[in-house]
């Protein structure tokens, strides 16, 4: 079997494996829970509603596709508010899979497939009943038909109409920057390309008249269907414009991503200054300057906003995936040598031992803080300390090796089995304590 088809099965497994184990948890699974029983119960598809109101705090599209999921058997479960982000997140692998294949061949396809799998943000919001996955998949394929149509392997006119569809759904799934994002990126990357007139070859025309059709007609079926409680102009004030620019619930400051991508990007965050500064160095070559403009876009874009919250630059983990996976190739090269321009193997090894470090620690103080309580938490903190110090063994033990493709592949494995202990054991063992059922 193919390493990029391994990566997808390991992807899926991560992503659906036990979402059915344990209950909603708050704050955001409830809200979209509610909102799709809602729907099924009343028969009221048109607007969002929470509790018998009309929520215009975001679009239809994710509580459409829990409520169809959860039509079958007639209510609303963990499996069916979390499979739409299971599914979204699996589909961002492969789509990450096929472009890194595209760009790099075989290996760094199935390696960017890992990297994304196994990325900490990536891997959370896969299983969570939240909007960001769906968005994150929606924005990759428009960006992988544009790139694909970009290196000329697409139709443009076919390629465009699709591109123009996923942003209208993305727009159906969290509003504007369903289509800012992908619009953006597409842009800037072309007017540095110098090829910003090739844009009208791009279903220019045709494109954006799609896409006004499928979101005017949701305006029009929602401001109708909400008699008289929902309005797309207040919905976008409120939850647009000022939220941007004063902020609602999350206010950050503008280094607010500086602080929470080293988390969140883990255990892969260490290598990003390695990977950026390659795609720096060879930014003459489409492949880098796109990856690059693709990252670094979302991250600027929301580090502007007031509102910030770590989920919303979910959709540029692929983008860091498939830089991190050129790197980790161009690193051991053909013959293993690195490739004229690639940063020193330090950047790998340095950053990997710390990670792994950090894992190993983590695991021989997990069980020590959870000695405090009773019962099975403390079994599963120390199944999950176990897993946790192996991965960091792990880690730290690959990074000085000559081989970085096989180290990252390796310490992948590692943190999936810990990511796996930790839904079977720890999840449910926390599931008393962060479950809203009792109240509910």
């Amino acid at each position: 079997m193919k390493p990029s088809r391994w990566a997808l099965l390991l992807a899926a497994l991560l992503s659906l494996w036990n979402v059915w184990g344990y209950d909603l948890w708050a704050p955001d699974e409830p809200y979209f829970a509610e909102g799709a029983r809602e729907m099924v119960a009343d028969g009221r598809w048109a607007v969002p509603h929470v509790n018998g109101v009309v929520t215009t705090d975001k679009p239809p599209l994710f509580f459409w596709i829990i409520a169809l999921l959860s039509l079958p058997s007639g209510h609303v479960s963990s499996l069916t508010a979390r499979l739409p982000s299971a599914l979204a997140a699996l589909g961002a692998v492969a789509l990450t899979v096929r472009m890194g294949r595209r760009l790099s061949g075989e290996r760094a396809g199935a390696l960017a497939g890992l990297v994304l799998a196994t990325t900490h943000l990536h891997w959370d919001k896969s299983r969570s009943a939240q909007i960001d996955a769906l968005l994150g998949f929606l924005i990759l394929a428009a960006l992988s038909l544009f790139a694909e149509w970009r290196a000329g392997g697409a139709h443009g006119r076919r390629a465009g109409l699709l591109f123009w569809l996923c942003l209208a759904l993305a727009v159906l799934a969290k509003g504007p920057v369903g289509l800012l994002l992908p619009l953006g990126i597409a842009l800037v990357t072309l007017a540095l390309d110098r090829r910003l007139v090739d844009w009208r070859r791009f279903a220019p025309f045709t494109g954006p008249l799609l896409f006004a059709a499928i979101v005017a007609g949701w305006m029009a079926a929602a401001t109708l269907g909400g008699a008289g409680e929902y309005s797309v102009w207040e919905a976008f004030r409120r939850h647009v414009l000022e939220r941007a620019l004063f902020g609602m619930h999350h206010v950050q400051p503008p280094w607010y991503y500086l602080k929470v991508l080293p988390v969140q990007l883990l255990p892969w965050s260490g290598l990003l200054p390695g990977a950026l500064l390659l795609a720096w160095r060879r930014r003459r070559d489409a492949d880098d300057r796109f990856l690059l403009v693709f990252f670094l876009f979302v991250v600027v874009f929301f580090s502007l906003s007031t509102e910030k919250r770590d989920l919303y630059v979910l959709p540029a983990c692929p983008a860091f995936a498939l830089l991190v996976a050129r790197f980790a190739t161009a690193l051991e090269g053909e013959k293993g040598a690195p490739a004229p321009g690639v940063p020193r193997r330090l950047w790998l090894t340095l950053p990997q031992a710390a990670v792994g470090t950090v894992l190993a620690v983590t695991g021989v103080v997990l069980p020590i803080l959870a000695a405090r309580f009773e019962g099975g938490l403390v079994t599963a903190a120390a199944a999950l300390g176990a897993a946790l110090f192996v991965a960091g063994a792990i880690a730290f033990g690959t990074a000085l090796a000559a081989r970085p493709v096989r180290a990252l592949v390796v310490t992948g494995l590692g943190v999936a089995a810990a990511c796996l202990v930790a839904v079977t054991a720890l999840y449910p063992a926390l599931n008393p304590r962060n479950s809203a059922r009792a109240f509910a």
